[in-house]
């Protein structure tokens, strides 16, 4: 056995060091105002981005969402025709990443967030007006706006997640400062409030507060979100027993030093888990001619622990709004919804610092931005 102890040794450095490797990437970015949702090749290599394609909706979109198989993207919009003006375009996604509308189906209201169950037979989506979260049948791939359920919770629930196992959901609250928390039947398609049935977010007195996203550790039992009151990071220790999350810790996500007003956005996690991005929204009335300080803000967090610590900020565009981090943990991307430019970064893999590389003009009001594998 001791001779095979090496090559086992290697065997698990190999498993847990590798990157993922993909045919390609595409990086897809919904713009509100000009209907569409623009397509971009992503070259790994150096991070540069190269406009592939355009697919024209119906409505304004807002969120996206890949489905489990990553054969759909799901985009939810507003501005339909008819007397129920917001709902779900599904779109059929080929294996080159290429778009075509299929089906349009309308919903109770605008939602702010939506996400695929983790066997792909419903989308759960978020209605921050409304204060609702909702459940919808998806029929062979098919978002249908058929209804399974309806929970109204409190205004401005703003995201709507489910842990690894797909057997609990996660619903943030801004204004009420909490996190609602359900069991998630999947078959039916059912929300089954957790006991208790939300947890709080950190005290407002903490300039640090209001829940907005919020996304599931890769590997640790651990939860983070941004927290868009002032502006910070929550870690949250979870329990994938009962599916309960608990407060642990909260962390400023604001440049040091700053003075103003800042509502945090998006907060996302490489794909090993070691870093954090929150985007930072400047708020803050300034003179002309002073420039805005909007930042993505950079954690990492202890592999063993899950503990966040804050590295530093770094200057983003106009109130970046959607974030991703690309499918092999190599870049970031940035969208700021009032100058309709993205960055795109490169993160070190030793520090997570970032490093900007270009910028590129979007269309009007970018909403969304995700990076999909491609096959060809």
């Amino acid at each position: 056995m001791k001779r095979f102890l090496p090559a086992l040794l290697l065997l698990a450095v190999i498993m847990f060091t590798t990157v993922p490797s993909f045919a390609g990437q595409l990086l897809y970015l919904a713009s509100a105002n000009d209907k569409t949702i623009v397509a971009y090749s992503l070259d790994e290599k150096t991070g540069k981005l190269a406009k592939k394609f355009s697919v024209e909706l119906p409505a304004n979109p807002g969120p996206l969402a890949f489905s489990p198989d990553g054969k759909f993207i799901y985009a939810a919009v507003t501005g339909l025709k008819g007397d129920n003006k917001d709902g779900v375009v599904t779109l059929a996604r080929a294996a080159d990443g290429t778009l075509t509308v299929k089906h349009s189906a309308p919903i109770t209201s605008r939602t702010c967030y939506i996400r695929p169950d983790n066997e792909g037979r419903h989308l759960l989506a978020a209605q921050y007006h409304a204060g609702e979260v909702t459940v919808y049948e998806i029929d062979k791939g098919i978002c249908t706006g058929k209804l399974t359920d309806q929970k109204k919770l409190q205004r401005t629930s703003h995201c709507v997640e489910l842990d690894l196992s797909g057997k609990f959901a996660f619903v943030p609250h801004t204004s009420p400062n909490k996190v609602y928390q359900f069991r998630y039947d999947g078959k039916a398609g059912k929300l089954i409030a957790n006991d208790p049935k939300a947890a709080s977010g950190p005290d407002e007195d903490h300039q640090y507060h209001q829940p907005r996203h919020i996304v599931l550790h890769p590997t640790l039992k651990m939860a983070y979100t941004s927290n868009e009151r002032g502006g910070g990071i929550s870690a949250w220790t979870f329990d994938p027993k009962t599916g309960l999350i608990k407060l642990k810790q909260t962390v400023s996500s604001l440049p040091k030093g700053y003075k103003g007003g800042s509502a945090a956005a998006d907060i996302r996690i490489t794909p090993n888990g070691r870093f954090a991005y929150v985007s930072n929204r400047d708020t803050t009335k300034r003179k002309p001619g002073q420039p805005k300080q909007d930042t993505l803000c950079m954690f990492s967090l202890d592999p063993s622990t899950g503990a966040v610590t804050r590295i530093g900020t770094f200057p983003a565009p106009a109130f970046p709004r959607p974030t991703c981090i690309d499918l092999t943990g190599k870049y970031v991307f940035a969208a700021g919804q009032l100058s309709s430019t993205m960055f795109a970064y490169r993160i070190n893999q030793k520090t997570g610092a970032l490093e900007k590389l270009a910028e590129y003009k979007t269309g009007g009001g970018p909403i969304w931005v995700m990076c999909g594998a491609v096959k060809d």
